[in-house]
């Protein structure tokens, strides 16, 4: 299992702390590693990321961390002013004047609070300044920028506070990403330091998805540790982000994802794609999961009205139904699984496995057509069935997958797959 508090930059959470109060510690915190990188690396690593904010500094650098301000003469006649906004991946919106708008009407103290450098909110996580230029940083790694907060910072600025003309909002992804570029070209301290910050954004979830690691799969052994399941449904989700948009050009059908609640006695995590709104429940779709043995991709047909419709279409396009599941070329393992829904309350139901039928016993020239036989008695049969067809990846593929190349590799082959159900999830929805 990892431990994320062997990197250099993890924040160590205590047991009786809030969520709340951990969030806030996360978020300085993140904001103090990446001051740190940048401060004891080499001029050049400094340079690299102002240019990428497109600063050329000029004279020395200087750092602060959680400083209400760094002082008039320090900000007046700059000619560069920047109020730097990092957010997660969710939030990367920048605040607009109708955002303000809205917050002023729920607040009626803005007008004095502006005036009040003493409110707590109006305290920026960091600055970054030399002879030429001032940056002003607001860190947020849960939610959003306060519209609120950040007029504050722009007063502190020495600019107007209603225009947005010196903001400058990114993801910490986009951080993650221009470190990761710049990797390549360093060298012993500047290299070490950099790698510890990538990791680091990378142990909690500030970057895109790239890749499973070996401790993904791993956790399903014990699944005990609160950090690691927030670190396991955190890198499901990012996998959900990049996924959804490439099953959309397949089909627009595809136009949301549901990631599944992963407790700590669940043993699996799964994410379903479809519709918005929760409408693909009722219809055919696309699902995957993670669990100790890798990754499943599966067509999903769960809920009674989609069952229905599967029912309906097996019955009444029998030889198309047979020639879809022919057509299903794909490796092994690929099996049809087949389970019993018995409802226990209002909407309350337990599952019982009925029947797994490797697809290649459907090609078999001798047993084929028993096998279909068997499997459309089972649809037809059964009053609530739970119909999948699922391509299981096994976790040293996905690694091999993932480590090639951050984890594009994976998500070509989860979408050629999906390709390959998608002709079977028409059938049954149309």
């Amino acid at each position: 299992m990892p431990d994320f508090h062997h990197n250099i930059f993890y924040y160590y959470r205590g047991a009786r702390q809030e969520d709340s109060e951990f969030e806030r510690q996360l978020e300085d915190n993140t904001t103090k590693a990446l001051i740190n990188v940048l401060e004891h690396c080499s001029q050049t690593v400094l340079q690299k990321f102002l240019e990428w904010l497109g600063i050329v500094a000029i004279g020395k650098t200087n750092f602060e961390l959680q400083r209400k301000t760094i002082g008039d003469a320090k900000i007046k006649g700059k000619s560069k002013k920047l109020l730097l906004g990092l957010v997660p991946e969710q939030s990367a919106k920048q605040p607009t004047s109708e955002n303000i708008s809205d917050r002023e009407d729920n607040r009626k103290d803005i007008k004095e609070g502006i005036k009040n450098d003493s409110r707590e909110d109006s305290r920026p996580d960091a600055w970054i300044y030399g002879d030429n230029y001032v940056i002003l940083i607001e860190s947020k790694v849960v939610g959003n920028l306060d519209p609120v907060q950040m007029r504050f910072h722009r007063q502190k600025l020495q600019i107007d506070p209603n225009l947005q003309d010196h903001d400058d909002v990114r993801k910490w992804a986009e951080v993650h990403r221009f470190f990761a570029g710049i990797l390549p070209e360093l060298s012993d301290k500047n290299k070490w330091l950099v790698t510890q910050f990538i990791q680091y954004l990378e142990d909690i979830s500030m970057a895109e998805f790239t890749g499973f690691k070996p401790e993904v799969f791993d956790y399903f052994i014990a699944h005990d540790d609160e950090e690691i399941r927030k670190w396991v449904r955190d890198t499901m989700q990012g996998f959900g982000e990049v996924l959804q948009p490439e099953l959309y050009k397949l089909d627009h059908f595809y136009d949301g994802y549901d990631l599944g609640r992963l407790e700590l006695k669940h043993n699996h995590s799964w994410i379903a794609f479809g519709p918005k709104d929760q409408e693909y429940k009722q219809r055919a779709h696309l699902s995957i999961a993670i669990h100790l043995a890798g990754l499943e991709v599966f067509l999903n047909v769960e809920l009674k009205s989609a069952t229905d419709k599967l029912k309906e279409k097996v019955c009444n396009n029998k030889d198309e139904f047979r020639k879809l599941l022919s057509d299903l070329q794909l490796d092994d393992p690929l099996w049809i699984q087949i389970e019993e829904r018995k409802k226990i309350q209002a909407m309350v139901y337990d599952y019982r496995l009925i029947s797994k039928i490797e697809v290649s016993s459907l090609r078999h020239s001798e047993i084929g057509s028993s096998s279909y036989e068997y499997l459309e008695t089972l649809i037809d049969r059964l009053q609530y069935p739970y119909f999948s067809i699922r391509k299981l990846i096994d976790r040293e593929e996905v690694c091999k997958l993932s480590r090639k190349d951050q984890g594009i590799s994976l998500v070509n082959e989860v979408v050629r797959i999906c390709e390959k159900f998608h002709s079977i999830v028409k059938f049954i929805n149309s």
